[in-house]
């Protein structure tokens, strides 16, 4: 046993640094205001500007560094309680969580839909996932929105396989 002990801690010093993105869920907040995870570094911030501008794409968002962010580069969410294609965030969660707003003329586009909202308003759903800004977030990068209240998240990327240069991201 006493052998073991070494190459175990040169194992978990190792491991870090071919873990590859998304690391588990951090734990849920216990309130709908409550973020558990730390605004983006500076480098992060730029790496997520840097790689969106080199998206060509007229969709209302794309995927950059592993996660879903709209043109600007700010992180969108989707929220357990919607249904496909149909958004259950109204009044104080409107607020708090505000819609990816849909222009009058937008049409679906790809995998991105618009839907309508019950005040007439238009969204734009991912897959059918309403898709909603978490206001908190201040600049590109920012996740703080993740798993606020164990029921937003971030929307990651179903192809991509993230590097392990981007751990610090997630």
């Amino acid at each position: 046993m006493k052998s073991r002990l070494p190459a175990i801690l040169l194992l978990g010093l190792i491991t870090p640094a071919f873990a590859q993105l998304p690391p588990d869920k951090p734990e849920a907040s216990t309130s709908m205001f409550e973020s558990t995870r730390e605004p983006a570094s500076d480098k992060e911030s730029a790496a997520v500007v840097a790689e969106l501008e080199g998206q060509i794409s007229s969709a209302p968002a794309v995927f950059v560094r592993g996660y879903m962010v709209d043109r600007a580069g700010m992180t969108l969410y989707t929220f357990d309680r919607d249904r496909p294609g149909v958004s259950t965030c109204y009044r104080a969660c409107e607020k708090l969580w505000p819609p990816l707003l849909a222009d009058l003329d937008a049409v679906d586009e790809e995998e991105f839909s618009v839907i309508e909202r019950m005040d007439g308003s238009r969204q734009w759903a991912w897959r059918g996932q309403p898709l909603y800004y978490w206001p908190y977030d201040k600049r590109p990068g920012d996740i703080t929105g993740d798993n606020v209240s164990g029921v937003w998240h971030i929307l990651l990327d179903p192809d991509a396989q993230p590097k392990s240069s981007e751990t610090g991201a997630l």
